[in-house]
């Protein structure tokens, strides 16, 4: 097993073995950069090439980061963060009346990828509590109102897509859906809800969601807008 490394720029470097991979791919991820090998013996090279393209790395994750911090509340569906210094030894995190307040150690620097990372577990963690909570409401009331059957909802954590529909119907939702304001929520939960009918996006499927929802294309233009990894 190829051992991880910590590094005070770019944050926790993991490496994964891919045997189908021809070379060594670089990822960013929340807390670092993913490092993918043919196979181990590749590590020492891997550790080389992460070097060789260090500035280009520092500067994808510059350009892309998106910091949770006191100057850069991360807003939901249902509540909004607040992040502050206090004199704790671990980051402590309470959700009241809409306000998700994160409290780190002061003498930690709140932008360290270690810190980050602390954060957005947390955050992932109240998310998924609210989406839970919010969204099966959302999927029983939207399919009741247009006439859709569905078999069962579950909340995952994909950051690739927003929604899925099963070929048994069964429905799929991200929990970072609710990033988005409410109306695209609505949205995705009506196209995933017109898969049921027609399992394909064919002109039938784009007929029957205009149909639900007159503004879809417009709708569909917006939400294109949004990317989970630049929100979150």
């Amino acid at each position: 097993m190829c051992p991880s490394l910590h590094d005070p720029e770019l944050g926790q470097i993991s490496f994964t073995v891919n045997p189908r991979s021809r070379r060594i791919f670089l990822r960013l991820v929340a807390d670092g950069v993913r490092v993918t090998l043919p196979s181990e013996k590749f590590y020492e090279e891997g550790v080389r090439f992460l070097e060789r393209t260090r500035e280009t790395l520092l500067q994808k994750k510059e350009k892309h980061q998106q910091w949770i911090d006191a100057d850069s509340p991360l807003k939901t569906l249902t509540f909004t963060t607040q992040v502050v210094a206090a004199s704790r030894n671990q980051i402590f995190f309470r959700l009241a009346d809409g306000l998700l307040t994160i409290e780190y150690p002061i003498q930690k620097e709140v932008h360290s990828p270690a810190i980050q990372a602390a954060i957005r577990k947390g955050v992932i963690y109240f998310l998924r509590q609210a989406a839970k909570k919010e969204l099966p409401p959302m999927i029983i009331r939207l399919a009741g109102e247009y006439g859709f059957k569905f078999n069962g909802v579950k909340i995952q954590s994909s950051q690739t897509r927003w929604g899925s529909c099963s070929r048994v119907n069964s429905i799929n939702l991200s929990l970072y859906l609710l990033l988005l304001p409410k109306h695209l929520i609505e949205y995705v939960i009506l196209h995933e809800l017109c898969h049921t009918v027609e399992h394909n996006h064919s002109e039938r499927f784009w007929a029957l969601l205009r149909r639900v929802a007159p503004d879809s294309d417009q709708l569909r233009k917006e939400l294109s807008g949004h990317h989970i990894r630049n929100l979150f």
